[in-house]
């Protein structure tokens, strides 16, 4: 069974191949990764379960509810889970409203071939506001991020 496919590049039509159906890791971070496993069993689940959920780019949109439910744990567990893989930057955590962006580091984890793993980034028509973010742990560059509103005062200048 071969873990490669050819996948057609919309944008320049160029046919690339890719891997498919596993997560790569780098051997430095396993220490990490055994790390959270003892301290934080529970985080260490939701992290490999985003390994597993997550798009080629690394990342994943879902809310604290649907990810607890998909663990079976509670919506306080995720967070207390989500809050020290953050700690540990294994991943970070945008918002869109009460809706999470999940970005694995690519640094630890990714899925898309070695080439593609510094574009760990999500092509999902997602607006997020500046305004809703934590100060990034890491560069995520996910795409549609929103650009920060100007002060108050300079916006009613500008409608004048």
């Amino acid at each position: 069974m071969t873990h490669e496919k050819e996948v057609t590049n919309y944008h320049t039509g160029e046919v690339e191949t890719v891997n498919d159906n596993f997560v790569q890791l780098y051997i430095d971070k396993l220490d990490l990764i055994m790390e959270m496993m003892s301290e934080n069993p529970t985080a260490a689940k939701v992290f490999t379960w985003l390994l597993k959920q997550m798009d080629r780019r690394n990342a994943l949109v879902v809310s604290q509810q649907a990810l607890a439910e998909a663990l079976n744990v509670s919506r306080m567990t995720i967070h207390t889970s989500t809050k020290y893989l953050k700690e540990k930057k294994a991943i970070d955590v945008l918002k869109s409203g009460n809706t999470n962006i999940y970005a694995v580091n690519a640094q630890i984890a990714w899925k898309a071939d070695a080439n593609g793993k510094k574009y760990a980034l999500f092509d999902a028509a997602v607006y997020i506001a500046d305004s809703e973010q934590d100060k990034p742990l890491f560069d995520t560059q996910l795409v549609g991020h929103a650009k920060p509103r100007p002060p108050k005062k300079q916006r009613n200048k500008a409608i004048s």
